[in-house]
């Protein structure tokens, strides 16, 4: 075990490449197919390990704005990770976790902000405890956080199935710039899900129009490096309610759509956009969003063992 020795890990933020729901379980929650990729869109977190007299966490962040407390999804995987490790047996001595966050990826956006950070948690824990949990553990432990947490803990591209935490490896992007745009519009995540229920029917089987063939259209494209039809066949179910009702992110694909992006989508639930371009080919609609005060960034997809 490490102690006092801090450890600094990049949490990257996420895209949905593909995002449909194929049905709802009978206690309310979701079930979901898709593909996530990591991109190099990330925050700093930087982790130590000390002796206390009880487990405790301390948690601080760049941005003042945030909860430093268990209002924070990163100050809830400290815990879970301490608690899990006492009750297990596989440590016998009281632990403070201290965590400070550099923000840098917006919220609220559908680009996994919290759910990375605390994944980052969980993986550097892990680390700095001599890695008492193997990663389909480790995986386990961060789906009872949030749904996005082990796809965030493995990081890469990913097929998601499930309620998100059912996860299988598939090809990433091809090298490229992916810009995200993202002006602020505030989009509640149950909200969201409450908007798609009224307008699919509560995703009950007759309501409920599978997308198989333009998903494996997406992964084919994805196993041969073709951006043009991954562009071509990516997918978001919420766009169909959130950008009818947010004039600011619909707008944002439309600009990115005439910059000559290969493919636009909204990311999770929104507000963000991002839009695939050929490597080096999104500096001006960049430069043109930035003019217009639009908060923007050009990052690029990232592997497992990247991120």
């Amino acid at each position: 075990m490490t102690y006092d020795t801090p450890l600094t890990l990049q949490a990257c933020a996420k895209i949905n490449l593909f995002l449909d729901i194929t049905g709802r379980r009978p206690d309310g929650y979701h079930l979901l197919t898709g593909v996530m990729q990591s991109v190099s869109l990330a925050d700093t977190v930087t982790i130590s390990l000390s002796p206390a007299d009880e487990d405790s966490v301390r948690l601080t962040c760049s941005d003042r704005a945030l909860p430093t407390d268990r209002g924070n999804l990163a100050f809830r995987a400290a815990e879970a990770f301490l608690a899990h490790t006492r009750a297990d047996g596989s440590r016998k001595t009281a632990l403070r976790a201290t965590v400070h966050i550099e923000k840098h990826i917006p919220y609220p956006a559908g680009l996994a902000g919290g759910s990375t950070d605390a994944a980052a948690v969980l993986r550097g824990l892990n680390r700095l405890a001599g890695e008492p949990l193997d990663a389909a553990s480790l995986e386990v432990l961060g789906g009872k956080l949030g749904a996005d947490v082990p796809f965030c803990i493995r990081g890469g591209a990913c097929i998601t199935e499930g309620v998100g935490d059912v996860l299988n490896p598939c090809s990433p992007l091809p090298d490229c710039d992916i810009l995200i745009a993202c002006a602020g519009e505030g989009v509640s995540t149950p909200e969201a899900y409450r908007a798609l229920d009224a307008a699919y029917g509560g995703f009950a089987p007759e309501f409920c129009q599978p997308r198989t063939e333009q998903q494996n259209a997406l992964l084919s494209a994805l196993a041969h490096g073709d951006l043009s039809g991954i562009g071509a066949h990516m997918f978001n179910l919420f766009e169909s309610v959130i950008l009818p009702r947010h004039s600011t992110a619909a707008g944002l694909h439309a600009a990115l759509t005439a910059a000559g992006a290969c493919g636009v989508r909204m990311s999770g639930s929104g507000p963000s956009v991002f839009g695939l371009f050929a490597r080096g080919g999104a500096g001006a609609a960049y430069r043109a969003l930035q003019s217009e005060g639009i908060p923007a960034w050009i990052c690029h997809p990232v592997t497992a063992s990247e991120s």
